[in-house]
């Protein structure tokens, strides 16, 4: 079996998923390449894309393929056109998963709706405005952000919630999120149709990522949690997704991540163990 990774070979990584994964892979016997986000070409009418060394690979010739981060943001749409023309069964997260599902709107309006906490989304800092000054504490942040930047708490009572919600919305839409009690986030990783593991997030502020500054935890996830976020593996699965992390305060569903999420290195922080094992043989 040969899986490729297509991730940036250059920049800052946000995590070890890559290595840690490839590795894992060749370990179960598997042919493993690494091909550059940027390196993708149309070559005699085949989609190709090339390794550290320069030596060109054509995916077709791939029995999985695992796209890691986005890569260069203003390539993305190209880039994603381009894998779209291949067989999304052997995606591990498929193409219409990056480009429709980051965005948190698109989870807020599907099936799984009903278990997020009231959320409103509108590129118009009037509405955002209009909602915070009808009472209630908010989670004002981008619709598509990673690693905790630009999250507010917001009240009417904030002198500056006005100001606020117009940074937010200067580029585009925003989203408010009505502030739940979240002492008790935990957070899930799945691989196909598995949960993988778990740990708490015990916060330092409104903020719930370990980027912004939270700490995790061990805890044992409960069978109301375990419940949930089998309905969310269900749904990940049917929109061609098989690796995320599922952030949950009981009874709520905070968010979904799929794109490289930054887990396995932080349970195995925590508690010694390192699951990617389990992860590629969820996968197989």
């Amino acid at each position: 079996m040969r899986i490729c990774f297509v991730a940036a070979f250059d920049g800052k990584r946000l995590n070890d998923n890559q290595e840690r994964l490839a590795s894992e892979f060749a370990n179960q016997d598997w042919s493993v390449e690494q091909v550059d986000h940027a390196s993708l070409e149309i070559m005699d009418n085949q989609l190709t894309g090339s390794d550290r060394n320069g030596v060109r690979h054509v995916f077709d010739q791939f029995d999985c393929i695992w796209i890691v981060g986005f890569g260069d943001q203003a390539t993305f749409l190209d880039r994603m056109q381009l894998l779209r023309t291949l067989d999304q069964s052997r995606f591990v997260n498929d193409v219409d998963a990056l480009v429709y599902l980051h965005g948190k709107p698109h989870l807020v309006l599907g099936d799984l709706g009903r278990h997020h906490p009231r959320t409103i989304v509108s590129a118009d800092a009037q509405t955002l405005i209009g909602a915070i000054e009808g009472g209630g504490s908010w989670i004002g942040k981008p619709t598509a952000g990673s690693f905790g930047r630009d999250v507010f708490t917001l009240t009417k009572a904030d002198s500056n919630h006005r100001a606020i919600v117009e940074h937010l919305t200067r580029s585009g839409f925003a989203m408010l999120q009505q502030q739940v009690d979240t002492r008790d986030e935990k957070r899930f990783l799945i691989a196909g149709s598995q949960v993988i593991g778990v740990y708490g997030k015990s916060h330092v502020d409104h903020r719930s990522n370990l980027a912004a500054g939270s700490v995790s935890t061990v805890v044992q996830a409960t069978s109301s949690e375990l419940e949930l976020v089998e309905t969310c593996i269900r749904w990940l699965n049917a929109h061609g997704v098989r690796f995320a992390t599922i952030d949950v305060a009981d009874p709520y569903l905070l968010d979904i991540n799929i794109a490289n999420p930054g887990w396995l290195s932080t349970y195995e922080e925590l508690t010694g163990g390192n699951l990617v094992d389990k992860v590629v043989q969820a996968l197989r």
